[in-house]
């Protein structure tokens, strides 16, 4: 296939359209995670048994995903077609996330519903990986904050929206729920990419690097010694999802420790997902804050830490008031940090050219936290009612807590902005 010149979509109709890519998409997953598929699960092997299944189903999937991403990166970043290496990731996303979701809903058994779950993540997992994509490619580094701020609110708004429907309609099955959120996201990304403006790969048919598979897998991952920046705030992405992916648990945490069940689960999600329009908030007046004062650092140190403190008040607290409330704190200061962190994260990726891959070994931290998560949580919970008695999960929260404190140190070693962010003497990179 022919090279194509690179084409930027203009910066306003590039915010509107992916931001709406992104308003779907993002929900599909975490409407998943949150809530429906323990139910599913629930239909398989019985309540007596979801969180050890559970644990397993999301382990494996968090672990392949970790493996799969980057390969769909680097595969993104090479592709060919002249409708534009990120639109046809976006498209070819939609479908197979679509039909992956169908193969969720009426899987028949376990091992079923786990291979459709992974693909379900990875698919749709390649259609906000293409929209982040585009923002080193297309967008100048000095409005990185903004447009992170405003991707970082689109997502969460989908899946606030997803909540209050799920809740409005608590008593459909599951399966029709599962099946609405797949066509729904997928006719919204085929009409929205229309819109879009995008580039084929424009490297050599044949490099070096392709020629090479062993040199190619040993620089797959960005050298340490040349960006250790990279690493860095993989490190801080990655202890960050681990305390975030207590919010995957929550369904089974209301069942343990105040008897809850489906219905009023659905509802109490409805109600607390009104915290995701102060994640929405904060995520946007902190991306413009941190572009207006040049930095970030700050921003994701205090953030990281306040979320700590909620995961302790999650753990000490036997009233729902106070859980709601903890809800909406953790919201709050998890919507700035995904802002500004987004901001970093794009301040110090190695290379453009290679932005899908890098972005998406980033984003592998969501599955590996959350996978290292889940495959501890039933011996944790034993642990936790050994020490403590109770259902557990007050040693849970608290060790999850204590990553987002090791996720504060990590922020540490990465130069602020207007400094440089690699050590190399080959390219050094600064706003």
């Amino acid at each position: 296939m022919e090279n194509c010149t690179q084409q930027k979509t203009p910066f306003l109709r590039l915010i509107i359209v992916a931001s709406i890519i992104l308003f779907t998409s993002l929900p599909a997953i975490i409407l998943v995670n949150a809530g429906l598929i323990q139910f599913a699960i629930i239909k398989l092997v019985g309540p007596q048994n979801v969180t050890a299944m559970y644990s397993l189903a999301a382990g494996i999937s968090g672990v392949a995903i970790v493996v799969l991403n980057p390969i769909g990166g680097a595969l993104a970043d090479k592709t060919r077609f002249k409708f534009g290496r990120r639109k046809t990731w976006i498209v070819g996303g939609s479908i197979l996330g679509a039909l992956s979701m169908v193969m969720l809903a009426y899987a028949p058994s376990i091992p079923v519903l786990i291979v459709a779950y992974i693909l379900m993540q990875f698919f749709y997992g390649m259609v906000f990986l293409s929209c982040y994509a585009m923002v080193p490619e297309q967008v100048d580094p000095s409005k990185f904050g903004k447009i992170s701020g405003i991707f970082g609110a689109a997502g969460p708004l989908g899946i606030m929206v997803g909540f209050m429907l799920v809740g409005a309609y608590a008593e459909v099955p599951v399966e029709k729920k599962l099946i609405i959120i797949a066509a729904v996201q997928l006719v919204v990304s085929l009409v929205s990419v229309l819109f879009l403006k995008d580039s084929c790969y424009q490297g050599n048919n044949l490099n070096t690097q392709d020629k090479n598979i062993v040199k190619g897998l040993k620089t797959f991952y960005p050298s340490i010694k040349k960006y250790p920046n990279f690493t860095w705030a993989l490190l801080t992405k990655l202890l960050m999802a681990m305390a975030n992916s207590s919010l995957n648990i929550l369904t089974l945490y209301y069942i343990a420790r105040f008897q809850l069940g489906e219905v009023e689960i659905m509802k109490l999600n409805a109600t607390t997902s009104s915290a995701i329009l102060l994640m929405v908030g904060s995520g946007i007046f902190g991306g413009f804050l941190s572009d207006k004062f040049k930095k970030q650092k700050i921003f994701v140190i205090g953030s990281a830490l306040l979320s700590g403190a909620c995961l302790v008040g999650f753990g000490i607290t036997h009233s729902i008031p106070f859980v709601i409330a903890a809800y909406f704190m953790f919201n709050f200061v998890y919507g700035i940090f995904g802002a500004v962190d987004n901001a970093l994260v794009n301040r110090v990726l190695p290379s453009k050219e290679d932005a899908g891959k890098d972005i998406a070994i980033i984003n592998t931290t969501t599955q590996l936290g959350s996978a290292i998560v889940n495959f501890a949580t039933p011996v944790v919970l034993s642990l936790g009612i050994s020490l403590m008695g109770g259902d557990g999960y007050a040693v849970y929260f608290f060790i999850l807590a204590a990553t987002t404190v090791l996720a504060a140190l990590t922020v540490l070693p990465i130069p602020e902005i207007g400094k440089p962010v690699c050590d190399n003497n080959e390219e050094i990179v600064t706003e």
